[in-house]
């Protein structure tokens, strides 16, 4: 889902691992276990700045709808086999 898709198509949190959504260099990506946000967005005093805040308002109200309607554990267990462990440092000796 492109950012001008938006206004168009409601983003639907955690239906698939598929839709995407780009404000300038900020990025909303979709999964069924979790919403993911990331990089820089500059909402400027403009038409466009507005365009973008309505835009990740939308995407967040669509959020906060999901996990109010839902029946949530008090945490999401990690997800299976990206347990991180400690290697040694090859530039070590």
């Amino acid at each position: 889902m492109s950012a001008s898709s938006s206004a168009n198509a409601a983003f639907a949190p955690f239906a698939n691992d598929a839709d995407a959504l780009t404000l300038g260099e900020f990025n909303v990506e979709n999964h069924t276990d979790h919403v993911a946000l990331f990089g820089n967005l500059e909402i400027r005093r403009d038409a466009e700045g507005l365009r973008q805040a309505q835009t990740l308002k939308a995407v967040l109200d669509a959020v906060v709808t999901a996990l109010s309607g839902a029946d949530l554990p008090a945490q999401a267990a990690a997800p299976g086999g990206t347990t991180a462990r400690q290697v040694k440092n090859p530039f070590e000796s």
